[in-house]
């Protein structure tokens, strides 16, 4: 069993980075993009996989199942990264929500390098904790309603921004009313209210970027999430 934080250290961008350009080939199958904020880009194939350098994207899935659920990658995370050639195949849509820099990898090269200097599959292990993650918020968010979706992909987040005090947390700067309505598949004229409604509570603060919230314990008891809600690191 791993401590907590122990396979995220092992997965680390720069280890990853230190674990591909160990084959003179890097640079034929590992290219660097920048990727202007609001490009999208539809992922529908196991060829390559995406690591996220700078930057937050969007992964939104688009196909017939999990239609619609979405989570954010952050800098140093892998975006996709299929586990085994015969994944189930998820439709979806990575979205850059800032200016983004990535690795575009292909899979063949990166398949022979983690048998090569991975043998204990770190960093697979890594991703499958974090797709794990996901899954559990992606479950956790069917099941509530569309103020509660509202409050949830606040939490959401808030781990894409700062904590400014105990139990304050500065939301990122790309968010605003229509992202926030889109993942919490709610109309952006309903998900104002909601916001306008904490608002009067004094749980948020959004008459300026960043909006701050005031008060995380709240916001998770009105999940009943609690303590049980933080990153898979």
């Amino acid at each position: 069993m791993y401590r907590d934080g122990e396979l995220a250290t092992f997965a680390s961008f720069s280890n990853i980075m230190k674990l591909l350009k160990k084959d003179p080939q890097f640079n034929q199958y590992c290219t660097q993009h920048r990727i202007p904020k609001g490009t999208v880009q539809v992922v529908d194939n196991r060829k390559n996989a995406y690591l996220l350098e700078n930057g937050y994207l969007s992964y939104t899935y688009t196909g017939k199942v999990g239609a619609g659920y979405f989570f954010i990658t952050w800098p140093g995370s892998f975006a996709v990264l299929p586990i085994s050639e015969n994944q189930v195949p998820m439709i979806g849509e990575m979205r850059a929500l800032t200016d983004v820099i990535w690795w575009k990898i292909d899979m063949n090269y990166l398949r022979k390098m983690l048998f090569m200097e991975d043998p204990r599959n770190h960093i697979m292990l890594s991703f499958a904790l974090q797709t794990r993650y996901y899954l559990y918020l992606i479950v956790k968010k069917y099941h509530l309603s569309s103020v509660e979706r509202v409050y949830f992909s606040l939490l959401l987040c808030t781990e894409s921004g700062i904590q400014v005090k105990n139990n304050q947390a500065e939301l990122p700067l790309f968010l605003n009313y229509g992202l926030l309505a889109e993942f919490s598949e709610t109309s952006q004229s309903y998900t104002t209210r909601v916001l306008a409604d904490l608002r009067e509570k004094g749980v948020l603060q959004s008459s300026k970027k960043p909006w701050v919230i005031t008060d995380v314990a709240y916001l998770r008891k009105l999940v009943s999430m609690d303590d049980e809600f933080h990153p898979f690191m």
